[in-house]
C-alpha cells in the first residue's frame, strides 16, 4: 500500500447561502485548514459551507485500487472525482476513506472537497460550550492498494485486529486478525511479533482465514508512565516473494480496571490524576500540525499528569500516539453532549468509527458514551444503553464511562448507563464553595460505597493579567482560579479511592457564545493560555503534586504590584524546604508540603528570590498606595437587598432550616415547580434534584442555592420566594 499526502495544492472558496461563492476569488490553502482560524472567538463565527477544490495527477495501474482518505472534516463532507460523488460522511472528528478506483482516470482529475459545518438533525454535536472549526483539519491521502489487499472499507480501519489479554498467570495471549479483501488461496498472511526490533514470535495463516493466537511467556507491560513499552505487530499479504500489502501496528499488553476503591494498571493501584484538553489552538484553531501537538503533549509531561480526557469527541491518530508513548492513561469520547434529541444512528456510527480506528492503542483505557446528556431537554437514556452494548461487543477489553451533569442524581439509570461514572462539578465557580466538592463526593462515598467514581470536569478561569489584592469567586482573577485548585489539589489527593481527576481545562480554548470577564468567545479555565504562551499559577501547584522534576515557582509572577505594610509571598515546590531570600538576605526557610508561604515587609520594591536544592525563582514586588479592603462577595451584593422583620426566614438563612417547617416545605417545592415550568419554556430542563444534592443544599443558603441556579430564576420569583419566606416564622 503506498500512501501519497495531499496536503498541498488546494483551492478554497465559502459559499453563501444561495450556494454561490462569497468570495471574490478563490485562495490557495494548505491542509490542515479552517476557515474560522480568525473568527473562532466570535460569537457570529461562520457556520456554512466550504469547497475545497484541486488536481490530482494519477497514472493508474492494472489492479490497482484508489482511496481517497480524509483524517477528519467538520461536519459533514461530500466528495467528489471529476464531478461524481464518491461518498459522503456525516460526523466531524473521525478518519473516512472513499473508494475512487472507478471515479480517478489516468492523467489531471479534479477533486472537490464540499465541507459544512452548520448544525445538521441527527448528526452530533449540536451545541457545546467550545467553537466548531469547520474545514478539512486533518490530513488528506491518496492510497493506492492491491486489489488482494487488508480492508479499507470498515469504519476507516487497518484492517488488523489485534487483542493482547494478560493472564492471571502472568503471561498473555495476543490474538490477531487479518481482514483481507478479494483474498486468495494462493496468498498467505505472514505474521509477525516484534519487541525492541527483536522477533518474539511469527507464524503465516490463510489468505481466506488470517487469524492465529500467540501466547507469551514472559510480556513485557504497557506501565503507564512507569514503563509505556510497545510491541508491533507486522503483517504482509505474500506469496512467498511478493508483498502484496502490509500493515507495521504497535500495541501494549496491560490490563486496566475501575472500581471502588479507584484505578488499577496491571494489578497495582494508580490514582489518575489529571487534565482535559480540546485540540485547538489560538491562531490555528483545529487545523493544528503535529508538532504543534507534541508542544502540548510536553507541557502535559512538564505537569506530571498521568490521565488526559479528550474531550469531546475522536482526536487525530498523532494524539493517540503521543499519549502511548508518554504512558498517559486517556479517556477518549463521541459527541454525544448536553442533551438528546435523535440522531441514535450517527452517535452509534461515530463511537464505531472511535473504537475500530483507535483500538490498537494501550493508552486508551476506557470509551466515553456521553457528557452532561441531561442538560437539556430529551431523554438520552435508550441511547446511552445502545451505546453501551455496541462498545462491548466492539471491545471486551475496556470498560465504558460517561461525565454526569453536576445535579444528575446518583441513583438515577442514566448514571448508571456505563460501567464507570465521573461527575462535572464546578463548586466554587459558577456557585458554592470549593469545599462543597467534598462535602459531596464524601457523600457519595457514604451512600454508593460500591460504585467507582470520578470527578471528569473541575475548574475555574483565571484570565492572563487579571489579579486581585483579595480574589473571589467570580472576579476572574488569576489569584482566585490559584487558591481554588490549591483547595481542589488537597481534596483529591485526601480520597485516593476517586479513580480519574481531570482538570477542565490543561489549556484555554476558544467558545464563540461566550463573553465572561470582559473576553469574548473563549473559555478561561486552562493551565496554560490559548497561545501556550503563560503558563498560569495552578500549572506549577499541579507540577508540586505529581511531577518529580525538582522546582521552584512564586506564585503571581516576575513583576507583582502589592498594596499595605507587608505582603505574602507563596511558593510553589514539590521538594520539602524553601528559603525565601528578600534582597541578597536569607529572610526565612520554611519546610512544608507543596505550598510555602511568607510574610514579608513590603518596601518601595523588594527583590524576592525562592531557594530549594539548586532550584530558584525570583519576582520583584511593587508596593502600590492604593488601601487594600477586602469586598464583599458576589452573592452578599447581589443579594443585599432582599431583608427579613426579626424572627423570620429570607433568602439569607439556610435551606435546611427553613424546610424543618413545614410551611417552608412547601414553599420550597412550590418554588423547584415554579422554576422547572420556567426552564421548560426556555427548551431547558430543571435537573432532578438528587437526595445527594439535597443533603448538601440544606446546610447551603438560600441565596447560594439560587446563585447555583443562575439565570434559570428570574429576579421577580426571587423577590417572591423572599417575602413568602418573610411570612414564616423562625
Amino acid at each position: 500500500m503506498k500512501r501519497e499526502n495531499l496536503n498541498i495544492g488546494w483551492k478554497f472558496y465559502l459559499e453563501g447561502d444561495a450556494g454561490t461563492a462569497i468570495m471574490s476569488h478563490l485562495q490557495t490553502v494548505s491542509l490542515p485548514h479552517t476557515w474560522n482560524d480568525r473568527d473562532g472567538t466570535n460569537a457570529n463565527y461562520r457556520r456554512g459551507t466550504g469547497v475545497y477544490t484541486r488536481t490530482l495527477t494519477v497514472y493508474k495501474c492494472i489492479g490497482a485500487s484508489y482511496y481517497l482518505e480524509f483524517g477528519a472534516a467538520f461536519s459533514v463532507a461530500e466528495v467528489y472525482v471529476n464531478k461524481a460523488l464518491a461518498g459522503r460522511h456525516e460526523g466531524g472528528f473521525s478518519l473516512f476513506r472513499f473508494d475512487v478506483t472507478k471515479l480517478l482516470k489516468s492523467g489531471e482529475n479534479e477533486i472537490v472537497v464540499r465541507v459544512d459545518s452548520r448544525d445538521k438533525e441527527g448528526i452530533y454535536p449540536h451545541t457545546a460550550d467550545f467553537t466548531f472549526f469547520g474545514g478539512l483539519y486533518r490530513d488528506v491521502y491518496l492510497i493506492t492498494a492491491s486489489r488482494t489487499r487488508f480492508d479499507l472499507d470498515y469504519f476507516g480501519s487497518d484492517g488488523v485486529k489485534i487483542t493482547p489479554a494478560l493472564k492471571d498467570d502472568g503471561t498473555a495471549e495476543v490474538d490477531v486478525t487479518a481482514y483481507v479483501t478479494n483474498p486468495r488461496s494462493d496468498l498467505k498472511v505472514d505474521v509477525a511479533l516484534t519487541f525492541l526490533g527483536e522477533k518474539v514470535a511469527e507464524a503465516d495463516v490463510p489468505c481466506e482465514n488470517a487469524r492465529v493466537s500467540f501466547r507469551l511467556e514472559n510480556p513485557r507491560l504497557w506501565q503507564g508512565k512507569k514503563a509505556p513499552l510497545m510491541y508491533e505487530a507486522r503483517l504482509a499479504i505474500t506469496d512467498g516473494i511478493r508483498k502484496w500489502d502490509e500493515r507495521i501496528i504497535k500495541f501494549g499488553i496491560r490490563r486496566a480496571a475501575a472500581d471502588e476503591n479507584g484505578f488499577t494498571l496491571n494489578g497495582e493501584r494508580v490514582p489518575l490524576r489529571g487534565v482535559a484538553m480540546h485540540q485547538d489552538r489560538a491562531g490555528d484553531g483545529w487545523a493544528v500540525h503535529n508538532e504543534k501537538r507534541r508542544q502540548d503533549f510536553e507541557l502535559i509531561k512538564e505537569i506530571g499528569a498521568n490521565t488526559l480526557r479528550l474531550a469531546h469527541y475522536q482526536h487525530g491518530r498523532a494524539v493517540y500516539d503521543f499519549a502511548d508513548e508518554e504512558g498517559l492513561c486517556v479517556w477518549t469520547e463521541i459527541p454525544f453532549i448536553s442533551g438528546y434529541d435523535g440522531g441514535d444512528e450517527n452517535a452509534l456510527a461515530q463511537l464505531k468509527e472511535l473504537i475500530i480506528q483507535n483500538y490498537h492503542h494501550p493508552s486508551i483505557v476506557c470509551w466515553g458514551i456521553g457528557n452532561e446528556v441531561t442538560m437539556e431537554k430529551g431523554d438520552p437514556l435508550p441511547l446511552l444503553e445502545k451505546l453501551d452494548k455496541e462498545a462491548h461487543a466492539l471491545d471486551s477489553t475496556r470498560f465504558t464511562v460517561q461525565a454526569c451533569f453536576s445535579p444528575e442524581d446518583p441513583e438515577s439509570e442514566v448514571s448508571k448507563a456505563a460501567d464507570v461514572v465521573s461527575y462535572n462539578h464546578y463548586f466554587g465557580w459558577y456557585a458554592g464553595e470549593t469545599e462543597d466538592n467534598a462535602v459531596w463526593l464524601d457523600d457519595f462515598r457514604e451512600h454508593f460505597p460500591r460504585r467507582a467514581l470520578g470527578l471528569s470536569e473541575y475548574g475555574c478561569e483565571g484570565i492572563v493579567g487579571r489579579h486581585a489584592l483579595f480574589p473571589r469567586r467570580g472576579d476572574y482573577s488569576l489569584e482566585y482560579q490559584a487558591e481554588y485548585h490549591e483547595k481542589m489539589a488537597k481534596i483529591i489527593s485526601e480520597r485516593p479511592w476517586l479513580w480519574a481527576t481531570h482538570i477542565w481545562n490543561m489549556f484555554d480554548f476558544a467558545s464563540a457564545a461566550r463573553d465572561e470577564g470582559g473576553v469574548k468567545g473563549m473559555n478561561n479555565k486552562g493551565l496554560v493560555s490559548y497561545d501556550r504562551k503563560v503558563k498560569k499559577d495552578p500549572f506549577y501547584l499541579y507540577k508540586a503534586y505529581w511531577s518529580n522534576s525538582p522546582f521552584v515557582h512564586i506564585a503571581g509572577g516576575e513583576k507583582q504590584a502589592r498594596a499595605g505594610e507587608k505582603c505574602v509571598i507563596k511558593v510553589y515546590s514539590n521538594l520539602p524546604e524553601v528559603t525565601l531570600y528578600v534582597g541578597k538576605n536569607a529572610f526565612e526557610t520554611k519546610k512544608g508540603d507543596k505550598v510555602f508561604t511568607f510574610e514579608v515587609p513590603l518596601k518601595r520594591v523588594v527583590k524576592v528570590a525562592a531557594v530549594a536544592e539548586g532550584c530558584r525563582a525570583e519576582a520583584k514586588i511593587f508596593r502600590v498606595r492604593k488601601k487594600a479592603e477586602k469586598g464583599k462577595g458576589e452573592e452578599d451584593l447581589k443579594y443585599a437587598k432582599y431583608t427579613a422583620p426579626e424572627g423570620r426566614f429570607s433568602i439569607h438563612d439556610k435551606l435546611g432550616e427553613v424546610m424543618a417547617k413545614p410551611q417552608g416545605e412547601k414553599l420550597v417545592q412550590t418554588v423547584l415547580e415554579e422554576t422547572a415550568r420556567y426552564m421548560e419554556e426556555r427548551g431547558r430542563n430543571l435537573p432532578k434534584i438528587s437526595p445527594a444534592m439535597m443533603r448538601m443544599a440544606s446546610g447551603m443558603k438560600i441565596k447560594r442555592i439560587i446563585s447555583m441556579l443562575g439565570d434559570s430564576v428570574p429576579d421577580d420569583m426571587i423577590a417572591r420566594l423572599n417575602d413568602e419566606l418573610n411570612k414564616i416564622e423562625k
